[in-house]
């Protein structure tokens, strides 16, 4: 009787709980920003991960999320993509540009900077400085 009452707690806490995956179904970016950040058609999310700036600005509410991600050149030409061209845009339409430098959570960071012929595809890891908690779409401009 003890060892069914026991089991049974078990399987209720469980079922409470979700026994969620904590990294998603396969293919999912990981990380514990990885729900605030969705993709433009031509990036795939691979991992986000989240940061302080560790930089002690007064007042500021910020962090970092340093993405992975690939991106494949669909723009019409070849292009060596630049990191500051990476762009986050929240839902306010606020655009947060690309880093890989600058701050100590990005050191260790080197990017391809070669050439991407059209359909071309490179992975990257690129930071941006954004309020803490920003929801937002990645994409590439190449309007600058």
């Amino acid at each position: 009787m003890k060892r069914s009452w026991v089991l049974c707690t078990v399987y209720v806490f469980a079922a409470l709980t979700g026994c969620k995956d904590p990294n998603g179904p396969p293919g999912s970016p990981v990380g514990s920003a990885a729900g605030f950040v969705h993709a433009a058609p031509d990036v795939v999310v691979k991992e986000v991960r989240t940061f302080a700036p560790n930089d002690a600005v007064a007042g500021s509410n910020d962090e970092y999320y340093i993405i992975t991600f690939t991106f494949k050149n669909d723009q019409g030409q070849s292009l060596a993509p630049r990191i500051d061209h990476f762009v986050l845009q929240d839902l306010q339409n606020r655009r947060y540009f690309g880093v890989d430098s600058g701050n100590v959570n990005l050191v260790g960071i080197s990017n391809y900077t070669g050439v991407l012929g059209v359909g071309e595809s490179h992975d990257y890891t690129v930071g941006f400085r954004v309020p803490t908690g920003t929801a937002a779409t990645l994409f590439y401009d190449n309007s600058f």
